[in-house]
């Protein structure tokens, strides 16, 4: 017998089903000829993932419901946190029975009602990953930062002519 799988949930908002998944990888590729011996994976773009869902919610989850329970306004209780998360802004955490994913921002919802669902409903939902990244400060040593051999300041800038404003700024001109 198959084991039962764990329901999406998408920020603690747990669904019922999962009718579809599709994980979407796309990247840039130069249109432009390289040269041959150029590195042609650090031209190579890829972009954040994608990833689109549909969702079924219900009042009376059939297979979650020790875990969701019985509410006739269930349905209308999630699809108000769900319309929360899309106004909120903030990135979201989406798990699966097979995958967690970060920092993952709306980007689009359907919330559509019809008389084939009932009052369960039937959620396309899409996502984009945020990519997050983080600045970092760097030594340079000293010796960087001096020319030649011996290691000395570069010296100062040389000014032509006198009457030329930048001879008062010469001796700022020096490297240090």
């Amino acid at each position: 017998m198959a084991r039962t799988r764990q329901p999406v949930s998408i920020d603690g908002i747990g669904f019922d089903a999962l009718v579809d998944e599709i994980k979407h990888y796309e990247a840039d590729v130069p249109a432009y000829p390289v040269e041959r011996g150029f590195e042609v994976s650090d031209a190579i773009i890829l972009k954040p993932l994608t990833l689109s869902m549909t969702l079924i919610l219900t009042n009376t989850p059939v297979t979650w419901l020790a875990r969701h329970g019985a509410s006739p306004s269930r349905v209308q209780d999630e699809i108000k946190r769900l319309e929360a998360l899309y106004f909120t802004r903030e990135p979201v955490t989406v798990e699966t029975g097979e995958r967690t994913y970060r920092n993952m921002a709306i980007i689009s919802i359907e919330l559509k009602k019809s008389l084939q669902t009932g009052s369960s409903r039937e959620i396309p939902i899409m996502f984009q990953e945020i990519r997050v990244t983080e600045a970092q400060t760097m030594s340079i040593p000293a010796s960087y930062g001096k020319s030649g051999a011996t290691g000395a300041n570069a010296g100062t800038a040389g000014v032509t002519s006198r009457g030329s404003i930048l001879h008062g700024f010469a001796s700022a001109a020096r490297i240090i």
